[in-house]
């Protein structure tokens, strides 16, 4: 209860956090159009005051240059408040897909949990119908199904649809390569590919074990759900392809934060190590080329 409750509150600190920056974005954006409101009054006053003239120094050229400048002013203040309303409605329609996910994901999780629950209290009924080396037998098989779905619904939850299925994707592409500015193609060439019929097979295997009428854990619909979305990712060869994409650029960002990292710490050590070199050399003075000859030849 005081989750719930506490959830609540986050909730609606949220929800008054949105409303003040939509309030603040109105404000500003009211600004702005009062600003281009009052250059245009500018740009109508000069007219009326100065409505002709063409000398190089007399009024009228001193309109043509106002107006001009008034003019771009107003144009540029137009494509300005142009771009952040559409921004903003850009950053609006985010947010609200980002709450309807979040909403619909918090209804998936409270709708699973009612499945569990009803599942669990079904096992418990025909537990109590079973003598005790029925109940022991059943109580196993419980143990392995429960480690299936826990398996199935932590990759699923992770994105990792090819661990989903229990398959190592090891594929490597080698290529495209061009030769001759680019007259001549070679590759691309993919290594270790599993074919989409193979996935397929190791699919239907383990829907037999995750099926709601074989498995008897409580999360069996939600695991064979979970199921069935990561082989419609990995059997369908254009959805297949974007996450496999997305997987390497996943890599390629984590292996270059682990890089920056090691550069990091190496700087670190390199840095104390040199200070700490200069303190001793400082604290020792001229016996420090004597005392590290010694120490050498005793080491």
């Amino acid at each position: 209860m005081v989750a719930e409750e506490e959830d609540f509150l986050a909730e609606i600190l949220a929800e008054q956090a949105r409303e003040e920056e939509e309030l603040a974005r109105l404000e500003a954006e009211v600004k702005e159009y009062e600003a281009l409101q009052h250059a245009r009054k500018e740009q109508q006053q000069q007219q009326h005051h100065y409505p002709g003239g063409s000398g190089s120094g007399g009024p009228g050229s001193k309109m043509k240059m106002g107006k001009g400048k008034t003019s771009s002013f107003a144009t540029k203040l137009e494509e300005e408040l142009a771009n952040k309303m559409e921004a903003g409605a850009a950053a609006k329609a985010a947010t609200e897909e980002e709450a309807t996910n979040k909403h619909n994901s918090k209804q998936d999780d409270e709708e699973a949990e009612r499945i569990r629950l009803q599942r669990e209290t079904a096992y418990e009924i025909q537990l109590q119908q079973m003598n005790t080396e029925q109940r022991n037998k059943a109580k196993k098989q419980k143990l392995i199904d429960a480690k299936i779905v826990s398996r199935i619904i932590k990759y699923y939850k992770s994105q990792k649809y090819y661990s989903v299925l229990g398959i190592t994707n090891m594929e490597i592409q080698l290529g495209p390569y061009y030769i001759f500015n680019g007259r001549l193609t070679i590759g691309p060439y993919r290594l270790l590919h599993i074919p989409t019929k193979e996935i397929k097979r190791i699919y239907r295997n383990i829907a037999k074990l995750v099926h709601p009428d074989k498995n008897c854990d409580g999360r069996a619909v939600e695991a064979f759900h979970a199921l069935e979305e990561s082989a419609a990712i990995v059997t369908n060869d254009k959805l297949r392809s974007e996450y496999d994409k997305r997987l390497v650029a996943l890599r390629r960002h984590r292996n270059e934060q682990i890089r920056r990292s090691i550069v990091h710490i190496c700087a670190i050590g390199w840095k104390k190590s040199r200070v700490s070199y200069q303190l001793v050399k400082h604290i020792l003075g001229p016996f420090m080329t004597p005392i590290l000859v010694i120490t050498a030849l005793i080491i």
